[in-house]
């Protein structure tokens, strides 16, 4: 998500300083006051204050044989913290709230169970009449656009027998699931343009949301009626920008 900027002066140096971490963290290898220098675009005298202070503080390493400087544990131990504190269900209402407030429809979230795909969260319109799901409702996987998001992303070992028993089950033609899996993998989202089975709502529209690790965590949806939603490509692409901002919350990387 990116970053609210809060009114108020702020103090420059200690952001001049997260920019040279941030310059540490885009390398693959650990960098010298050369190549930091230039990156950061700051004289090495200045810079060089800046790297004194991380190192004795434990931010930044110092490798004395290669002049080179690298992350420390204290920054590592940080961003453990950080990633211990945050889960999906602590950060996802305020963007539930948000597609709620700009597209004036229900949303859902999804998370992966033993049994499928499972409702978690749910947030009305509001309106007078609205689609509802009941939170640990299991949607179908084939049939849902939160459970094809799982079945695109997630490792086969964990689906198989679940798509087997749902192409058998609704009779359908294996190959075609899988070039619609592949068409949402690429694509980025999943969506539903009829009723299926006894799913809520008529229309849908679901995003895959990623751990730090990678690791598809669970899937947003924006639910509607046929006559109120059209799951055209804008309304997908924007919701697929919410779940990448929340992705990006996780600590998630592309």
């Amino acid at each position: 998500m990116s970053q609210k900027i809060m009114d108020g002066i702020g103090i420059q140096s200690l952001e001049n300083a997260f920019s040279i971490l941030e310059e540490v963290k885009k390398e693959n290898q650990p960098l010298t006051l050369t190549e930091l220098s230039q990156r950061v675009g700051m004289p090495k005298n200045n810079l060089k204050k800046y790297l004194v202070s991380f190192v004795n503080i434990g931010v930044l390493n110092f490798d004395d044989v290669k002049k080179t400087y690298n992350f420390g544990s204290k920054l590592i131990e940080l961003g453990l913290n950080a990633l211990n504190r945050l889960d999906i269900s602590s950060i996802i209402d305020s963007y539930m709230l948000k597609i709620k407030d700009e597209f004036n429809q229900s949303s859902v979230l999804a998370i992966w169970t033993e049994k499928g795909p499972m409702i978690s969260k749910y947030q009305s319109s509001g309106r007078s009449i609205n689609v509802e799901i009941e939170i640990g409702y299991y949607p179908s996987f084939l049939g849902s656009s939160v459970g094809k998001c799982f079945a695109a992303y997630l490792p086969a070992e964990l689906t198989k027998d679940l798509m087997d028993q749902e192409i058998e089950n609704y009779d359908l033609k294996k190959e075609n699931v899988l070039e619609e899996l592949y068409q949402i993998k690429k694509d980025g989202f999943s969506t539903r343009d009829d009723y299926f089975g006894d799913l809520p709502g008529s229309n849908s529209i679901s995003c895959p949301i990623f751990d730090h690790s990678g690791k598809m965590i669970a899937a947003i949806g924006l639910i509607g009626f046929s006559n109120e939603l059209i799951t055209d490509t804008d309304l997908a692409l924007r919701m697929r920008e919410i779940a990448e901002q929340v992705s990006s919350q996780l600590a998630y990387q592309a």
